[in-house]
């Protein structure tokens, strides 16, 4: 009972790689393709960044399965998601940081920001990747995948219901209720013409669109 009270929150949630596969719709799809299209831009004289790491997840397997040995930097504000024994990890170094406050990037390859940006104060997004687009070195590429708004509310209703019914193979109903309640204070999704402008206002020229699945996008940005 005290449990179901606590809610959802990145400080107390456990098995969260599980859930985040369980949650967004082919994940798997969407984490495949981030590793396949990272081989055109890593450079082991250069950093990779990934803003809102959680539990380093796509860094290690960078390291694990990638045989990637350049130097990689996760970044999360939740101490609990972050590795606590990392010393497998020579090359990662895991930071504890809230991104609503600026963090230099520097000399960077490649920069991620998986499901990371929506949950960042609104007023403090565009300096984010701002951040990110001065801290990239020429032809590096950033990845930024976000929940988002639908502009048409026929179409929201239809991707929202569609994506409650996805989540009825793996959650109760009670659950995703209650998620939904818990993230209204802290997700605060962009519009898709939101998240375009930012990234062009940023300095992104180049933006291409690799996953789409009702609300859930992905795009590949290069400097």
């Amino acid at each position: 009972m005290n449990k179901a009270k606590q809610g959802f929150s990145f400080n107390t949630i456990t098995s969260f790689d599980e859930h985040i596969k369980r949650s967004i719709p082919n994940y798997e799809i969407l984490f495949g393709s981030i590793v396949r299209l990272s081989d055109y831009f890593k450079d082991e004289s250069k950093v990779i960044y990934d803003l809102g790491c959680s539990t380093g997840n796509l860094l290690m397997h960078l390291a694990d399965n990638e045989g990637y040995k350049g130097r990689m930097v996760g970044i999360d504000a939740s101490r609990h998601l972050l590795p606590q024994n990392s010393e497998r990890y020579p090359t990662i170094e895991f930071v504890e940081h809230d991104l609503n406050k600026l963090y230099q990037i520097r000399n960077a390859c490649i920069v991620y920001s998986i499901f990371t940006a929506q949950f960042i104060k609104r007023e403090n997004r565009l300096r984010l990747i701002e951040s990110v687009y001065e801290g990239l070195d020429d032809g590096g590429a950033f990845f930024l995948a976000e929940k988002t708004y639908t502009e048409d509310g026929i179409f929201q209703d239809m991707f929202t219901f569609s994506y409650f019914d996805y989540k009825k193979a793996n959650f109760t109903e009670k659950e995703i209720l209650d998620k939904e309640r818990d993230l209204r204070t802290i997700l605060k999704p962009n519009y898709p013409a939101e998240n375009l402008a930012m990234l062009r206002e940023a300095g992104f020229k180049k933006i291409a669109m690799f996953f789409k699945y009702f609300q859930f996008e992905g795009y590949l940005c290069i400097k």
